[in-house]
């Protein structure tokens, strides 16, 4: 149990990799969850399952079925539990797919979260909500790429009509709606609501034995090499895709937003110890038995090629590139956090290792079967 008083958390996303990891945390610490969820009903039993299996208490989720796209979403939550016993929101639903519809992308990404927010404003014990943005809109050389603050925008009184359209236009509708979303947690933060923003990077699989249900982010350089298709490595020496082990960050999930006294916390989770990508590439093949392509390609040539309609082709999204830069991130204070309440990284390029030959395992079983 935590030393905590138990909590009341509203968690969507529950289903997803970072969902139901930090949900079997928190229900280890006693902590109750209400899980708006789509045909709940089927998918609850395998999900507790899994959470018990993973050190948490199924018994203390309470499963909803609605649908977050669904513009009444919250009615219909009202009608099923007591939002006023609510003391933190957990926003970790998102819809994540390259080439995503810019309306389905809102009416999850955006519409929901603002939803949520607006609800949470006026819940009489509620404490915190938490939210799962990303690592890349932290950069300052990404916003000035993309021409979008939304800290800086986050101050103004007047929503960012403009801007938002053109980061529309700018970049896939995933990542632009994600960033929108940032937006609007942060404009809810100055407005007065508190606030935990946590940022991860890449996703892999556990410290103990790579155990990841996805791996949103490398699957292109899985399959490709799995596959041999992957003949070249996209970028320079020094760019890198960050990684965060999917325990560290359900671990700090669950504990640092609830001791957070700030009314604005902002957490980017990754692991400074991520090799770049080249190096990534090369343990990704040893551990497979492959061998490892040598050649690189610019990015900027990469992008004419996929441009050019050869996306499919080369097992390449033009919007996943934007991932792949040699950017640096701050992560101090997520580290101190983590240092408080003696939460430990671990090794990443072990959890690497361990992470690909779980997911080898696991496709090679898929093709026996």
């Amino acid at each position: 149990m935590s030393a905590l008083a138990p909590k009341t958390i509203l968690m969507t996303g529950l289903s997803g990799l970072i969902g139901r990891w930090t949900a079997a945390r928190l229900t280890k610490d006693g902590h109750r969850i209400v899980a708006p969820l789509r045909q709940a009903e089927s998918r609850r039993p395998g999900l507790i399952d899994w959470i018990n299996a993973h050190g948490g208490d199924g018994s203390l989720i309470d499963w909803i079925d609605v649908d977050l796209a669904a513009p009444d979403f919250i009615k219909t939550l009202e009608g099923a539990t007591d939002l006023a016993a609510l003391t933190h929101i957990y926003s970790f639903a998102a819809a994540m797919e390259w080439h995503l519809d810019p309306k389905v992308a809102r009416q999850i990404n955006v519409k929901a979260v603002r939803a949520l927010l607006a609800r949470a404003a006026g819940l009489p014990a509620f404490e915190r909500f938490v939210h799962i943005s990303g690592y890349l809109v932290t950069s300052k050389r990404h916003q000035a790429h993309i021409g979008f603050e939304p800290a800086k925008l986050a101050q103004e009184k007047k929503e960012p009509t403009r801007a938002l359209a053109r980061l529309y236009k700018r970049i896939g509708a995933y990542e632009a709606s994600k960033i929108e979303a940032d937006y609007l947690v942060r404009r809810a933060a100055v407005e007065g609501l508190p606030v935990t923003i946590l940022n991860p990077s890449t996703v892999i699989g556990s410290t103990t034995d790579g155990e990841a249900h996805q791996v949103y982010g490398l699957e292109g350089i899985l399959d490709g090499l799995a596959t041999g298709t992957f003949a070249a490595i996209p970028g320079n020496a020094q760019d890198w895709i960050p990684l965060v082990a999917i325990d560290h960050l359900a671990d700090f999930a669950a504990k640092i937003p609830l001791s957070d006294q700030d009314p604005l916390t902002d957490y980017v989770l990754l692991s400074q110890g991520t090799p770049t990508l080249p190096d990534m590439v090369a343990i990704i093949a040893g551990e497979m038995g492959v061998k490892a392509p040598r050649r690189r390609v610019p990015l900027w040539a990469l992008k004419a090629l996929l441009n050019a309609g050869l996306e499919d082709r080369l097992g390449v999204p033009l919007e996943g590139l934007v991932f792949i830069n040699d950017y640096r991130y701050d992560t101090t204070s997520a580290e101190a956090a983590a240092t408080r309440h003696g939460l430990v990284h671990g090794d990443i390029v072990a959890t690497l290792r361990k992470t690909v030959r779980y997911w080898y395992a696991v496709r090679q079983n898929e093709q026996a079967a």
